[in-house]
């Protein structure tokens, strides 16, 4: 299968590589035209990923037509924030034909719109697949074993792409639960900065226990507003996403938390960060959505404060502890 992967950062760069070994001719976009022509020369996408190169047999280029040319899955590995942007570039070209994979976690702030939304409504197309789940990119390309969930509309065509995407290491379930999987996905990384946050001021595991347990059921009620089946968040683009990324090291958004948990400033973090930790800009989303909808969701609301409105991780925390007590 002839595959074009739009974005060049880590989990972009690992999931060409993966699918290349997996027997798929892959292109790559990078939007850089200059950091495009370094990695298709000297093969190394560091700071992005280290220790291993992209084989001379994928292409990585910053003219976009060269990449889509040809290509039956264009798969989307962008910041969630910049997706429109680049659609629009993707619509002056031949798309017919072609399949849509999404492997963005976020929400669109402007819209409060999923990227499979906004995928299928700048392109005019009926349906975008999206794969999500615990996947932590470097340790998908160590070879260390993965489990991911591949959503869509139509189930006969996703268990197509199910087939020709599954590895030996990276193990594909479906869902038919688009709207679950993307909730899931993108709320996961607003709770992993309030674990990293957590585990930075020193508290230990039964802090984060109910951070996860609770932070769950905050990401259940908005889903389930937003016409989610509630039983997707107890599967891997729900509690196994956000049990990997609240305790993985390699995660951004933990990683990112646990920083602000040490007494870093947002500004010090952001200077030191290459990558996006996507829950810094969803958090946005999160808490238009949770107004929209009349949701609760008190721990993403405290992550907001602490990144907008200058409240300390240990302030935020203490707001935790001492809301009125209830039932579970």
């Amino acid at each position: 299968m002839n595959i074009a992967i739009l974005g060049c950062g880590n989990w972009g760069s690992v999931f060409g590589i993966i699918q290349e070994k997996n027997g798929h001719r892959i292109k790559i976009w990078e939007f850089d035209k200059n950091r495009a022509v370094y990695v298709q020369k000297a093969r190394d996408n560091r700071p992005f990923l280290f220790k291993y190169k992209i084989p001379d047999s994928i292409l990585v280029d910053w003219q976009l037509e060269n990449v889509l040319q040809n290509s039956e899955l264009v798969v989307f590995a962008v910041p969630c924030q910049t997706l429109s942007s680049v659609l629009k570039e993707v619509k002056k070209y031949n798309i017919k034909k072609k399949i849509f994979l999404s492997l963005i976690k976020g929400i669109e702030i402007k819209n409060l719109q999923l990227p499979s939304v906004v995928i299928e409504k700048k392109l005019k197309i009926n349906d975008c697949f999206v794969l999500s789940g615990p996947s932590i990119a470097n340790e998908i390309i160590r070879g260390e074993p993965t489990a991911v969930v591949l959503a869509g509309k139509n189930i006969k065509e996703a268990r197509g792409l199910q087939q020709k995407l599954a590895t030996k290491n990276l193990r594909i379930y479906l869902s038919d639960d688009i709207i679950g999987v993307e909730i899931g996905g993108a709320v996961k990384n607003v709770l992993a900065l309030a674990c990293g946050m957590s585990d930075g001021l020193g508290f230990g595991a039964n802090a984060k226990g109910a951070l996860i347990s609770r932070g769950i059921v905050e990401i259940q009620r908005l889903g389930i507003k937003m016409g989610a089946n509630p039983k997707t968040f107890y599967g891997l683009s729900g509690l196994g996403d956000l049990i990997t990324t609240s305790f993985s090291e390699e995660s951004r958004n933990y990683k990112f938390g646990k920083m602000l948990g040490q007494g870093k400033s947002l500004k010090e973090i952001k200077k030191k960060f290459v990558m996006v930790a996507e829950g810094v800009s969803t958090v946005k989303a999160v808490m238009k959505l949770a107004k929209k909808f009349n949701v609760d969701m008190p721990i993403s609301w405290v992550v907001y404060d602490i990144l907008y409105n200058k409240k300390s991780p240990a302030q935020g925390l203490k707001i935790l502890m001492i809301r009125p007590l209830k039932d579970e």
